[in-house]
């Protein structure tokens, strides 16, 4: 079997994957191949770096890279800045504008700013779920990935496995969180 891995960057960057440059994108290999992919920043503040993934296991600079499955055979990659005098992305410059307003509302749940959360809520969703129920809704889960689809979210639980939620909006709130079983 085969890993089709999709590899995002949070900067602007293209890749030696194996030593052949890349663009990213996805990346095709065997499951007990070992993939070496340097991100190679292209804004001249940031460092280069390289990981080791055997299988869809990130092997090294586990602070920087993380590697999550979503499907059966689909894996995202997600590779975090590198900076000359923090080698740590807790002090990474800030993405929170690049992301969609899904990703800054699990962002908000997550941290517990629940009013915060609320204000991306449609006025009847917002009504009919009480704080306690928003924070549980998104227990077990830790990361949040978007598709190539509009709404559809991976929510990353602990052991890195994706679950597909559709996230509906209406009128630029979100209406509506539903889980989609099928993630062919």
């Amino acid at each position: 079997m085969d890993i089709n891995l999709k590899i995002s960057a949070q900067f602007e960057a293209v890749f030696l994957i194996n030593g052949k440059f890349s663009e990213g994108g996805t990346v095709c290999y065997g499951t007990t191949d070992v993939v070496y992919i340097t991100a190679l920043p292209l804004d001249a503040v940031l460092l280069p770096y390289t990981i080791k993934l055997v299988g869809g296991t990130v092997k090294n600079n586990l602070t920087l890279a993380k590697c999550f499955k979503l499907a059966r055979d689909s894996y995202f990659l997600k590779l975090l800045p590198r900076h000359n005098y923090v080698y740590s992305p807790e002090n990474a410059f800030d993405a929170a504008q690049k992301k969609s307003k899904i990703e800054r509302f699990f962002q908000h749940v997550k941290k517990g700013k629940l009013s915060s959360a609320r204000e991306l809520l449609s006025e009847d969703l917002n009504d009919s779920i009480d704080d306690k129920s928003l924070s549980a809704f998104f227990d077990g889960f830790f990361e949040i990935v978007s598709t190539e689809t509009a709404g559809h979210y991976y929510l990353i639980k602990s052991d890195g496995e994706g679950v597909l939620y559709n996230f509906v909006t209406k009128g630029g709130l979100i209406d509506n969180i539903l889980e989609n079983s099928d993630l062919s």
